[in-house]
């Protein structure tokens, strides 16, 4: 069963903004949430989103009214951890409907947004009676492993989850910024924002990570090879301009001022076109290398071993990932990267994503969260171990849940068309939603037409967070996610990049430093 505490402690998340307030302020009553901390403290939000719409919408564990009510009145060890779990009808419930394989899924990226990173929560596979994991992520609510998780906890998870569906299931990581609130034990502060970005170790469209990003099986030498690399940073390459990355060699070589340094072991660099890593035969690779004597075998950093690479930006500019890796992989080396003049790098996450997409918010979650006549189940079929998922037919015209709301950011062209394709499973029918599109979050001719108050929450200036988002009927969603894209095309598919389109583009990043990291 995994550990209940909690990695970072609440007040160091307020630290560099508010300080730290009394948790419990005078007179409040003593709570099981007392202590509990929510975010993360060394990132906003940055999680990956390939939830398909219809693995949201229509499994078997939020799509069934009793499993739906169990879940949201439980807590999560109660109905799933093997060691913890309850001996009674909603336990037994809940397990039928994990057969499920959507449900498995929904459940995976549930507790990715409740739990904090370093947590899981255990749980049985009816299918082989297997103990298996989900891992925890963002910590919304690290409380419902142990507690049942409250009202505000259910609307944060569900805007958590509705950010990060997708009707393609392409795997694009997000920047999710908000603010969180807890007025009982004076709290509230925004996402935390992220210093350095990494990269990414696996492509959208990829089934596993990238085989360099993998750990070595056996003693492999040099830059050629495609494991045991590290991913270690993001920056933007200005245009046209002939820039220098470095762990120790010179921006030419064979002599000149080191850029950066190596320490342990020889180390190698490779640099790649976007903010992912690459492989060596990958098209996006710019250039590697293992010093100015390629072909030395001495495994210690020195001028000859000491890597840079050079080369030229496109005309437009554009961003590049950095990797390092020891020349001998069963070795253990630091590549303290330095870059030339004029280079933005190490890049934060609010200047690697930048496009900002729209707002996510509503609740999911409770017996009225649903639409009566909806009620998936698992049934067997009448050959022995084989069950059937019992789905609504589609295309369904209105939304399956009562209460999921999405508003696009007006940078868009076609704000309403690209904000339906993101949230529905049926593109360009408006069929198979997970959400109802309320309109822009923001405009400024008139209030009516907005859907947010904010445009940028007032717990973290220029965050981008839309704030007090309102539903059809008008009622205030107080903690909406905002989610920022690294590339505006990044959730849509070759056949509907019209959708995409943006009225400008973001200023170039102008927050990162040059030097050694």
């Amino acid at each position: 069963m995994a550990s209940s505490v909690l990695r970072v402690p609440w007040c160091f998340l307020l630290l560099a903004l508010t300080g730290c307030e009394p948790l419990l302020p005078d007179g409040a009553d003593p709570s099981p949430h007392a202590g509990a901390k929510l975010g993360t403290s060394q990132s906003d939000i940055r999680i990956a989103n390939s939830l398909t719409t219809q693995e949201l919408v229509v499994n078997a564990i939020a799509a069934n009214h009793d499993a739906n009510t169990a879940l949201a009145t439980h807590s999560l060890e109660s109905l799933f951890d093997p060691d913890v779990m309850d001996s009674g009808g909603e336990v037994t419930l809940i397990q039928n409907q994990l057969r499920d394989p959507f449900a498995q899924r929904f459940m995976a990226y549930l507790v990715s947004c409740a739990l904090d990173e370093g947590e899981s929560l255990e749980w049985l596979d009816p299918a082989d009676s297997q103990r298996k994991e989900w891992a925890g992520s963002a910590g919304l609510c690290p409380w419902w492993r142990t507690q049942a998780p409250g009202n505000a906890c259910l609307k944060r998870v569900t805007a958590c989850l509705l950010a990060r569906n997708n009707s393609r299931g392409f795997r694009v990581e997000l920047s999710m910024r908000g603010e969180l609130y807890e007025p009982a034990y004076s709290v509230a502060a925004p996402f935390a924002l992220d210093a350095w970005t990494k990269p990414l170790e696996q492509l959208p469209t990829a089934s596993a990570p990238l085989s360099s990003s993998v750990p070595c099986d056996e003693q492999t030498l040099g830059a050629g090879r495609d494991c045991g690399w590290s991913m270690h940073s993001v920056g933007w390459c200005p245009a046209g301009q002939t820039i220098s990355v470095g762990a120790g060699g010179p921006p030419t070589c064979p002599s000149g001022t080191p850029l950066g340094s190596s320490t342990d072991a020889r180390m190698m660099l490779r640099v790649c076109r976007g903010i992912a890593g690459c492989d060596s035969a990958d098209t996006r690779q710019v250039a590697s290398s293992e010093g100015c004597t390629a072909g030395s075998t001495n495994p210690l950093p020195s001028s000859a071993t000491d890597p840079s690479v050079s080369f030229t930006c496109p005309a437009s500019g554009g961003y590049f990932t950095v990797m390092t890796a020891p020349w001998d992989s069963n070795a253990e080396g630091t590549a303290n990267v330095g870059v030339s003049a004029g280079v933005q790098a190490p890049l934060s996450e609010r200047a690697v994503y930048r496009i900002r997409e729209g707002a996510f918010y509503g609740n999911l979650f409770g017996k009225d969260s649903l639409r009566d006549d909806i009620n998936v189940t698992v049934t067997p079929s009448g050959k022995r171990d084989v069950f059937e998922v019992n789905r609504p037919p589609s295309p369904q015209t209105t939304p399956i849940f009562k209460n999921l709301y999405a508003c696009y950011d007006p940078g868009w062209v076609y704000g309403m068309a690209y904000a339906t394709y993101r949230v529905c499973a049926l593109p360009g029918s408006n069929a198979d939603c997970a959400a109802r599109v309320t309109g822009p979050c923001w405009g400024n001719d008139t209030v009516a037409t907005r859907r947010c108050d904010l445009q940028d929450g007032p717990l973290l200036s220029g965050d981008g967070d839309f704030e007090r988002c309102r539903d059809t009927s008008n009622t205030v969603w107080m903690e909406p996610v905002t989610v920022f894209l690294n590339g505006a095309c990044d959730l849509v598919d070759a056949q509907h990049r019209d959708l995409c389109k943006r009225r400008t583009e973001p200023a170039p990043p102008q927050d990162g430093s040059s030097g050694k990291r």
